[in-house]
């Protein structure tokens, strides 16, 4: 391990959030887009913006039977650091409590344009000398597209390095990878057709592919992240656990193979929602208990990267 991230994983394990170094602010962006904005007692001029990833996602990295309040902690942890953070309620959100939601109607793009509405809000304050963009999950292909309109630095976390038809083909077949290839063939006669008709033994394909969210997954199927990080100019780290579920190690190293200057960081335990898991049980459990920390070494390798640009 790199000593300066030995003296920040020191430091981190002495720090902790009740020592109020840092506000919380809400900010409304504009009025499908809140969020919350972590700000150094100290001040700062280098803000991160997160990306959460898919579903109905808030703020805090919190869903419908999902706590884990990654977000919250990852943002909390860099505002201690001297890092300002902001995440924000995906537009979902906002459309379910309001009663607007048409999920027909939600397209991949739109999400590109709430991020790069965030990002272009802040450019406007003039506060921040330095902008980099994190994308989590889905968010990090949706932070790609976003970053190549200008920031300091990109941080995928979590990140796919195949078109998402790969990643759910795989996601479905995990238990029966003998029925991936058929699936496959099934998501790819949708996408020419744009409609659902296969007759497959894999679960839950009926509602994944219902006719409200195929428009969706077209916007999203056609993007490729191995291609859009190639489009960067800017420096990049990557980030993966290796004990992630659902987007595996290779996807990392497929990103760095198609940016070789980016840093590569593969964090020994952490899993998909960035908490230390060692073991299967763990893992799943992280999922519901909100109470878990963020992966320190996570904290301290986003530090350290955001520091030196």
């Amino acid at each position: 391990m790199k000593p300066v991230l030995q003296l920040l994983l020191f430091w981190f394990s002495l720090t902790a959030v009740g020592q109020n170094s840092f506000t919380s602010q809400e900010i409304e962006i504009n009025p499908l887009i809140k969020g919350s904005l972590m700000q150094p007692n100290s001040g700062s001029t280098t803000l991160v913006i997160l990306i959460a990833g898919s579903g109905p996602t808030n703020r805090n990295g919190n869903q419908p039977g999902l706590s884990t309040n990654c977000y919250k902690y990852l943002g909390q942890q860099l505002a201690q650091n001297g890092i300002a953070f902001f995440s924000y309620d995906k537009r979902i959100i906002a459309q379910i409590i309001n009663k607007t939601l048409d999920e027909s109607k939600l397209r991949f793009e739109d999400m590109v344009v709430d991020a790069t509405s965030v990002l272009e809000y802040f450019k406007s304050k003039n506060s921040y000398t330095k902008i980099i963009i994190a994308g989590h999950s889905e968010g990090s292909l949706i932070g790609m597209l976003t970053a190549q309109k200008g920031v300091a630095g990109y941080i995928s976390i979590s990140g796919p390095g195949r078109p998402a038809d790969q990643i759910l083909t795989e996601q479905l077949t995990k238990d029966h990878p003998e029925a991936a290839a058929s699936l496959q063939q099934c998501i790819d006669t949708m996408k020419s057709t744009g409609k659902w008709s296969c007759d497959t033994k894999v679960e839950n394909t009926a509602a994944i592919f219902r006719p409200t969210v195929i428009p969706y997954l077209l916007s999203w199927f056609q993007y490729n992240p191995y291609t859009e990080i190639q489009k960067l100019t800017i420096p990049v780290l990557i980030i993966n656990g290796d004990q992630d579920l659902q987007v595996q190690v290779k996807d990392a190293e497929l990103l760095k193979k198609a940016y070789p200057k980016a840093q590569l960081e593969i964090i020994k335990d952490m899993n998909h929602v960035l908490k230390n898991t060692p073991t299967l049980e763990l893992n799943t459990a992280a999922y519901t208990d909100g109470t878990l920390p963020v992966e320190p070494k996570l904290v301290a390798i986003i530090t350290q990267f955001v520091q030196q640009l």
